[in-house]
C-alpha cells in the first residue's frame, strides 16, 4: 500500500471540507427559497426570484388568467402581423396565452400584471410608488394580425389592484377604484421577510413597451428597480384586428368573428 504524504493529507481535507461547504450552500439556498415560496404561494404558483443585490425579492406574473383578480374577465392579445393560427389551439385560457406569448403575440389594449413583493433588507424598505417607464410607442396601433380573445375563470379580488395610463404623461400608479378607508398604495414599509402583492392593469391606445419602475427608499438612501416582463419590456397594442379567434370561458370551441358592428362568427371545427 502506498504511503499518504502530508501534502496529500492536506488536499484530501480540503476537498472534503469543499465538499461540506457546497451542500451547506445548496440547503441553505432550498430553505431560503422554501421560505420565500410559502410566503407567497397563498397568492402565486411560482417562487419568487431568488434574491440578488436589490433590496427585495421580485417575483411577475404575466398571465392574467392565472390570477383570480380579473374574475371571468375577457383576455385580448395580438397576433403578429401575417401570422394565423394553425393546428390544434389549446382550449384552457392560462394556456392560449401562454401559447400566443411563444408566439410573439401582443396584449391587445391592457397588460395585467401580477407583481409579488418580499422584502430581503435588514432595515426595512419604504415602497414610496410604481410606474411606468415607457421604452417606445406611438400614438396609433401599429397595424399587426389577427386577434384572439379568451374568457377567464377565476373568482374574488385582492388587495391593491392599480391601474397605470401609458399614454399620460404622470404614468405613476393608482388605484383601479377609489373605496372609503382605503389605505394609500404607497408610502408603507415593507419589513424584512413581509410580502406584498400589486395587481397592475395598464392601458394605452396606441403601441407601447414599457418597464415597470418601483421607487424604494431603503436606510434612508433612495433606489429604483425595473421590472422586466422575464427579461424583456411589456409590449402593449390597441390594434383591432378584422379576424377575432375568441374562445368562450367554459367552451372548447374556437369561434373566428369579424370584428365590425354585428359582425358574424362560425365554429373553426
Amino acid at each position: 500500500m502506498t504511503e499518504t504524504t502530508e501534502e496529500e493529507a492536506a488536499t484530501a481535507r480540503e476537498m472534503r471540507h469543499a465538499s461540506v461547504r457546497k451542500v451547506w450552500r445548496w440547503l441553505a439556498s432550498g430553505i431560503t427559497t422554501a421560505v420565500i415560496g410559502a410566503a407567497a404561494g397563498v397568492y402565486v404558483p411560482k417562487l419568487l426570484d431568488p434574491p440578488d443585490q436589490r433590496s427585495v425579492a421580485l417575483n411577475v406574473v404575466n398571465n392574467p388568467a392565472t390570477v383570480n383578480t380579473w374574475g371571468t374577465e375577457e383576455f385580448g392579445l395580438v397576433m403578429p402581423k401575417g401570422k394565423t393560427p394553425t393546428g390544434q389551439l389549446p382550449t384552457d385560457c392560462d394556456r392560449v396565452i401562454d401559447w400566443a406569448r411563444r408566439n410573439k403575440a401582443v396584449d391587445q389594449e391592457v397588460t395585467r400584471v401580477r407583481l409579488v413583493i418580499q422584502g430581503i433588507a435588514d432595515k426595512g424598505v419604504l415602497i414610496e410608488g410604481l410606474r411606468a417607464k415607457i421604452l417606445n410607442r406611438s400614438p396609433k396601433p401599429t397595424p399587426a394580425g389577427v386577434g384572439l380573445r379568451c374568457g377567464g375563470a377565476q373568482g374574488e379580488a385582492t388587495p391593491r389592484q392599480l391601474e397605470i395610463n401609458l399614454d399620460a404623461e404622470n404614468r405613476s400608479a393608482k388605484y383601479s377604484t377609489n373605496t372609503p378607508g382605503q389605505l394609500k398604495p404607497f408610502g408603507f414599509t415593507l419589513e424584512k421577510g413581509e410580502t406584498e402583492v400589486f395587481d397592475l392593469a395598464a392601458t394605452t391606445r396606441g403601441t407601447a413597451e414599457w418597464l415597470i419602475q418601483l421607487d424604494l427608499v431603503v436606510g434612508g438612501k433612495q433606489e429604483t428597480v425595473d421590472v422586466q416582463n422575464r427579461g424583456k419590456p411589456f409590449e402593449t397594442t390597441a390594434w383591432k384586428s378584422p379576424q377575432i379567434y375568441k374562445l368562450p370561458a367554459g367552451s372548447e370551441d374556437w369561434m373566428l368573428c369579424t370584428n365590425m358592428p354585428h359582425g358574424a362568427c362560425k365554429n373553426t371545427r
